[in-house]
């Protein structure tokens, strides 16, 4: 095997290129040629900063353009093509799977689909959807589709606001258009979706179930149920941006380069050389968006399990291969496509932590003890809070899973300490704060606690681990004191 490699990394300093957008100091480019593969691709390492965005050409489902012109529009600093679409017959809409802003927009129950979290996390999976309409509470229609204009005369489909533009319904076809969760019209005509709701278009040959069924004034609802092959439906519950196209060809360091048990029936995806688009991710949770060129599907799955990817997909290939990197000056593109998928850096707006001048009383006695003031609520690191607390009855452990970057919090149970609590800084000043991406536990299931990283440590808001740990926390303006009261029930 030869590898050889031409690698741009940038420094920590952002770099703008003409009208360009920031590009992010946590990515790079590279090229390597494995196997006689050429391989061009990204390596973006996910931080709290960033988020993907999934690209609508015209922000509507039936229109194309350049990756470049979509990924400007968006702010990116890295974008890759999507999912596959109508390229020769005239309208373009999407076959795969695409979910936007956390919201199934399309689906397809063939192919693979990758999805990053809104923690930065990729995953891929073989999935499958069913629709499920609610009027009134009651489970009354199974749509088909998604967003996709059905021909069948007995289809069944939701339109929502991503749609982008005029439903149009076919021959004898009807629509209950539904507002505020309540249907509003039941129309035979060309509509728009409403920006607050959605509609479900019966053909012409059911139109009778939606006579009967639907009535203005009715509350309606629809429930999407994902069903999965090697993850578990609630690793999608967090999914911001997917999308879904194949073959897979590593799932969980697993080969599983199998168009035809995906349900792909021609030679130019399944065994034909071909120039193929991916994303994938690697061991350490390095996503890589890229385009390689001609190869096989189970030649690819072998190069990119070489290059230490544990998970990784083809995206639409041949004439759709697009990749965007300015920082590179990379900007390739064949036709003009329906949809991608975008990284954008968000502007970071600077935060200030003040010391906080007020003293702290734990059950009636002063505590020396470190925090800062963050929009007038006062942020203590946690494992100080857990050593002023170890031997009351709201006494916790603090336990740190590196595997998760997360921090689990052991209610009812003594402190261990690690050595460093209640150490005082050397300086207390105002310092830069930037919201925490550690994930908190407690007893083994998720919360939701406010935290920043002052210093590379996490400061957490007192009145949080008030609520969670069940003690009481009480401002005295007179002494100028935070109160923290474990005798109170």
């Amino acid at each position: 095997m030869k590898i050889f490699k031409h690698v741009l990394c940038l420094t920590l300093a952002a770099v703008l290129l003409g009208n360009n957008p920031t590009i992010a100091a946590t990515s790079s480019y590279q090229n390597t040629n494995i196997n006689g593969i050429n391989m061009n691709y990204i390596n973006i390492h996910m931080n709290s900063n960033m988020k993907t965005v999934v690209l609508n050409a015209g922000n509507q489902m039936n229109s194309s353009d350049s990756l470049a012109n979509m990924a400007k529009s968006a702010g990116a600093f890295a974008a890759i093509n999507g999912t596959y679409f109508e390229a020769y017959n005239g309208n373009p809409v999407p076959w795969g799977t695409i979910i936007k802003n956390g919201k199934i927009i399309h689906i397809s129950n063939g192919g693979s689909v990758a999805g990053i979290t809104s923690g930065g996390k990729l995953i891929i999976d073989r999935l499958s959807f069913d629709f499920e309409v609610y009027i009134n509470g009651k489970f009354r229609s199974i749509p088909w589709r998604i967003n996709h204009l059905s021909t069948e005369a007995d289809a069944i489909t939701i339109f929502t606001p991503e749609y982008g533009s005029t439903v149009q319904l076919q021959q004898g076809a009807k629509a209950a258009i539904v507002k505020n969760g309540k249907v509003t019209e039941i129309s035979n005509s060309d509509f728009v979706v409403p920006s607050d709701g959605f509609a479900v278009v019966y053909n012409s040959s059911v139109t009778y179930l939606l006579d009967e069924r639907f009535k203005i004034g009715d509350e309606v609802y629809y429930k999407v149920i994902i069903k999965t092959t090697f993850t578990n439906v609630e690793d999608w519950n967090d999914v911001e941006s997917a999308l879904g196209a194949g073959p897979s060809l590593i799932i969980n360091g697993t080969v599983t380069a199998d168009g035809l048990e995906e349900g792909f029936f021609e030679d130019k995806i399944n065994t034909n050389s071909a120039a193929r688009s991916f994303i994938g991710t690697k061991s350490d949770g390095t996503i890589a968006i890229g385009n390689m060129g001609s190869a096989t599907v189970k030649n690819a799955a072998e190069a990119l399990k070489q290059m230490g990817f544990v998970n990784a997909m083809c995206l639409d290939g041949g004439g759709s291969v697009a990749l965007y990197y300015p920082a590179s000056n990379i900007s390739t593109s064949g036709r003009k496509i329906n949809n991608g998928l975008a990284f954008v850096e968000e502007k970071i707006t600077d935060i200030v932590a003040v010391p906080t001048s007020s003293k702290v009383l734990l059950d009636g006695s002063d505590v020396n003890i470190e925090a800062y003031n963050i929009d007038n609520s006062n942020y203590f690191k946690l494992r100080d809070i857990a050593m002023i607390l170890d031997g009351s009855k709201n006494s916790f452990n603090v336990e740190w899973d590196n595997s998760k970057n997360a921090i689990n919090i052991i209610k009812n149970k003594k402190y261990s300490p690690v050595g460093a609590e209640l150490a005082a800084s050397n300086e207390m000043s105002n310092k830069s704060a930037v919201k925490s991406s550690s994930e908190v536990y407690l007893n083994g299931e998720k919360i939701t606690l406010t935290a920043y990283n002052i210093d590379g440590s996490n400061y957490f808001k007192l009145r949080d681990i008030a609520g969670t740990l069940d003690f009481e926390v009480m401002w005295d303006a007179v002494q100028n004191a935070v109160i923290i009261e474990t005798t109170i029930d």
